[in-house]
């Protein structure tokens, strides 16, 4: 069968062909490299004549690549002396690992670059997407260990004991001092944890059962221990600066190498060996988790009363006269809105004077509005938030004034500046949380409005401050600013001097009242969201050391 198999390969005929079809749509190139893998695989065995032949397939593949062509045509001579004394009948054939006993032994001997199959581009294709890191799933319980041999020794039998299969790296020693490993009651991840440390050792999960076992150096970790790429995401309530300072401690502390914040998503990204990333996260988990929150409930309630009356006589006070007496046949005039006369006269003396009229006035207007304004604002501890109810109004802060001069040559007067200043309510509320069920809080309000005057063209803003500090229980309402206003008016208008005499004057007089309350209170609420750090429990993380840091399993 090899006989045949190096004849084709010699011809160059159909065997090639065949081979490359195999592989579907890859290109070329990377055919050739996993046919150079091969027959590097082949060569280390000592198969001399399947090295030669794989290297005579990639050198068809890519015939500029002189380095396949000198490879094969070295190999041309003594592979084909290989495969001659090696030739049997079908009958006796056998596959060519047939004489591979243990594969472990067998790979531990290639190197690095050869330990694995080469991947094609349509074998990754197929799986693009990122996958979480392999977590061991070994056997279940409590294990007892009293074992003196080899450290690959130790770990055979330990591995065997816990259902996993276990690769060795190509540098792990074969041999060794024996080494006493006793140990007691222990899971399989304290049983692991326990041989690495008395094999220096470190293992690397491969799937869920099977491990890679190397010596624990920082090259090897560099080389072997799996890089993987995690994002944390940030809470809303903290600033840039606090965030930085998170970042910085977290940095110092487990030394991970590329850390980044992706502002789009609020998310802090990281990459680096999963040993560092994984404390890495630990610790930012933690230093979020405890930063306080609170939420603030707002109540604004505004109760207005208006009282209106109206009553009283209104006499008239003008009374025009009118000559009704003809002279030489002329018609008398009355004016519009004279509807009775009283006369006195006759003939050309005859004069009329208006009747005076008299109307009585008694109403009442009374209102009374209620208004309840309510609002959730949420901040950390120590962190300002602001309530805003009104508009924001635009107000000309400095400009171009008076006519330009006589002869100058200005074509155009320089823009206003415009500031917009906040009317009506603005609270702004800095919480302090204090253990588990009291809140502190700075509170500032002011309510500005316009007046209606202005001055130079800038309208003049009524504005009313307070600045209090309050502390509240945990879900308790508290009245931290109010607001009381009344205002009465009252009117008389009537006869003049008729108007003025006593009880008879409520006759020749009318008069108005206008009373007006308004009542402006605000209450407010604390909810501890998230507690202080001296209110939790800090979870302690294993770290280990620089030179042996702890990698999860």
């Amino acid at each position: 069968m090899r006989l045949c198999a190096y004849s084709a390969a010699l011809l160059g005929l159909v065997c090639l062909t065949a081979q490359a079809a195999n592989f579907g749509e890859d290109p070329p190139s990377e055919l050739a490299l996993v046919l150079v893998r091969k027959a590097k695989l082949a060569e280390k065995a000592g198969d001399t004549g399947d090295a030669y032949i794989y290297y005579s397939q990639a050198s068809a593949l890519q015939p500029k690549n002189r380095g396949y062509r000198d490879r094969a045509a070295a190999l041309k001579i003594r592979g084909a002396a290989q495969v001659k004394a090696t030739s049997t009948p079908a009958t006796d054939a056998k596959p060519a690992d047939a004489d591979i006993t243990d594969p472990i032994e067998h790979h531990a001997g290639l190197p690095d670059d050869l330990l694995f199959d080469s991947i094609t581009m349509r074998e990754l294709s197929k799986d693009r997407q990122l996958a979480s890191p392999p977590k061991l799933d070994a056997a279940a319980g409590r294990f007892d260990f009293d074992l003196n041999d080899t450290p690959r020794g130790l770990f055979d039998k330990v591995a065997a004991k816990l259902n996993l299969q276990i690769v060795y790296d190509g540098d792990y020693p074969t041999g060794g001092p024996p080494v006493r490993f006793r140990i007691t009651q222990v899971d399989y991840r304290q049983a692991i944890e326990a041989l690495d440390a008395a094999t220096s050792s470190f293992v690397v999960p491969l799937s869920p059962r099977a491990i890679m076992v190397a010596r624990d150096t920082v090259a090897k970790r560099n080389d072997l221990e799996q890089f993987i790429t995690l994002t944390v995401k940030v809470p809303q309530v903290i600033t840039t600066q606090e965030l930085t300072e998170i970042v910085q401690l977290v940095r110092q502390a487990s030394n991970v190498e590329k850390i980044g914040w992706d502002t789009n998503n609020d998310q802090i990204v990281m990459r680096d060996r999963i040993s560092r990333v994984a404390l890495a996260q630990g610790l930012l988990e933690q230093l979020f988790s405890y930063h306080p929150e609170v939420m603030i409930d707002l109540e604004l309630l505004q109760v207005s009363d208006s009282d209106i009356a109206n009553y009283g006589f209104t006499v008239t006070n003008n009374f025009p006269l009118v000559y009704l007496g003809g002279i030489q046949n002329s018609v008398a005039n009355i004016p519009s809105g004279v509807t009775q006369l009283l006369t006195f006269g006759a003939g050309r003396t005859l004069i009329g004077v208006a009747a005076a009229q008299v109307q009585a006035m008694f109403n009442e207007t009374f209102s009374n509005s209620k208004a309840l304004y309510s609002a959730r604002l949420r901040s950390g501890s120590n962190q300002a938030g602001v309530f805003h109810v009104g508009e924001k109004y635009p107000i000309i802060t400095s400009g171009f004034v008076g006519a330009n001069a006589s002869g100058s040559s200005l074509a155009f007067a320089a823009p206003p500046a415009i500031s917009f200043e906040n009317l009506g309510l603005e609270l702004k509320a800095t919480p302090h949380v204090h253990g588990a069920d009291s809140v502190s809080m700075s509170i500032e309000a002011s309510y500005e409005t316009l007046t209606g005057q202005s001055a130079d063209g800038i309208p003049v803003i009524e504005s009313n401050k307070i600045t209090t500090d309050i502390r509240l229980r945990n879900e308790e309402w508290g009245v931290v600013a109010g607001l009381i206003g009344e205002t009465s008016n009252k009117s008389v208008a009537g006869f003049w001097g008729l108007a003025n005499l006593p009880w008879i004057g409520n006759l020749f007089r009318q008069t108005s009242t206008d009373k007006e309350t308004t009542h402006f209170l605000i209450g407010i609420r604390p909810h501890i969201l998230y507690m202080g750090p001296d209110e939790n429990v800090t979870q302690p993380m294993r770290a280990g050391t620089d030179a042996r840091p702890f990698t999860p399993l």
